[in-house]
């Protein structure tokens, strides 16, 4: 399997839930291979398990009393080369998982068919913080957008103005 780290039951010591004997046991610095549409990506579990994704949450949590990654194999779709498989858009994840990684300091893009995709991603990931930011860059683009517009027809005014002025004052000679 590529989903490294422990893959046997983890027993744990008598006091530890139940739900940790359903659920293999990895380090968060362990590597963990997506396969999303097709698309192959690596990282850490920690990562995903930190990222505040109801999505992720049902597959992965970190447990409170060893600080592992606890990763619930029966909610994980697994394919033939053992890599974690998620239905979606294998490009727009990319965003998604520097969100992960970087929070608000990662790089939006600036396309409102692009923003308006991923925050439909940030909608089916369970990730409301990351939807937040999505939606102030839209805001932020359609800004720009009207700003630009403005500016084009205040210019395209004062172009109107001296072509007026010009054709009237050479007639006047």
């Amino acid at each position: 399997m590529s989903i490294s780290g422990n893959y046997g039951n983890y027993g744990g010591p008598p006091d530890v839930p139940k739900i940790m004997e359903e659920a293999n046991a990895m380090c968060g610095i362990d590597l963990v291979y997506l396969n999303v549409g097709g698309k192959k990506y690596t990282t850490n579990f920690e990562t995903l398990a930190r990222s505040k994704s109801s999505y992720f949450s049902e597959l992965m949590r970190i447990d409170r009393n060893s600080g592992r990654v606890l990763l619930f194999l029966k909610n994980c779709a697994i394919d033939r080369e053992g890599a974690l498989f998620i239905n979606r858009d294998g490009d727009l994840f990319a965003h998604a998982l520097q969100f992960m990684r970087d929070g608000r300091r990662a790089v939006l893009p600036e396309d409102k068919y692009t923003l308006k995709q991923l925050i439909r991603e940030s909608e089916f990931f369970g990730m409301d913080s990351w939807k937040e930011v999505l939606i102030e860059q839209l805001e932020q683009v359609d800004k720009k957008k009207n700003e630009l517009m403005e500016t084009l027809t205040a210019i395209d005014g004062h172009v109107n103005r001296l072509t007026d002025t010009m054709y009237f004052d050479g007639f006047k000679k």
